[in-house]
């Protein structure tokens, strides 16, 4: 399907997607913590968490969701797999509760507040947090869960329909031939890097948690 806008204003009703799914993700999170204080059970779950730990969750349960759900619309308009965009939601939302689970069993080794200075290790928890959780749910807010293709040309050009059929026909039998991906290159890629930088914080996080223990 052809995209009946030209690509600058396509390209910029996409940063304008983005930016409403961080808006009201961001606002949902102050909204949902502020809640929590008249909640004893999330009152509990945000000062086992603490609170920046508590935070990154909410907004990550939100954000992921919310900026897909922006995003279908245009998307299918596109011709990308929206089933498979919302497929991938569900994945990294269980994927987020099993990270939930892990920031729960660090939490008690992690400062309740987070200092200053280079050398305060109270900054490895949000940090590592923010490593596997925060980059992904703001690729979610850029529309990067819809899966794109990697073989078909830019139609958003003006060439005779001659021309334009004759390059459709060669881009559904590129595509009837290539394999079916079933995560992003951007979502993959994200994913790795995060874990790449987060896992030496969350070491650094153990052994000094643990080295603070043994001492007493």
């Amino acid at each position: 399907m052809i995209n009946p806008f030209p690509a600058s204003e396509s390209r910029a009703a996409r940063v304008a997607l983005s930016l409403l799914a961080l808006a009201v993700a961001v606002a949902g999170t102050v909204w949902l913590v502020d809640l929590s204080g008249a909640v004893a059970g999330a009152r509990a779950a945000q000062r086992h968490w603490h609170p920046h730990g508590y935070a990154q969750l909410l907004f990550f349960l939100l954000a992921v969701p919310i900026g897909t759900l922006l995003h279908t619309a245009p998307a299918a308009a596109a011709g990308l797999p929206v089933r498979r965009a919302w497929a991938t939601v569900g994945a990294l939302l269980g994927y987020g509760v099993l990270v939930a689970a892990v920031a729960w069993a660090v939490a008690p080794l992690a400062p309740a507040h987070v200092g200053g200075g280079r050398g305060d290790p109270s900054g490895l928890y949000p940090a590592w947090l923010a490593c596997v959780l925060l980059s992904v749910a703001v690729l979610a807010c850029a529309g990067g869960l819809f899966v794109r293709p990697t073989r078909r040309e830019d139609p958003l050009d003006f060439r005779p329909p001659s021309v334009r059929r004759r390059a459709g026909t060669e881009a559904r039998t590129d595509r009837a031939t290539e394999p079916r991906r079933r995560v992003g290159g951007a979502l993959f890629t994200t994913g790795v890097l995060g874990w790449v930088i987060g896992t030496p914080l969350l070491i650094l996080l153990l052994l000094r948690g643990l080295a603070g223990w043994a001492m007493g």
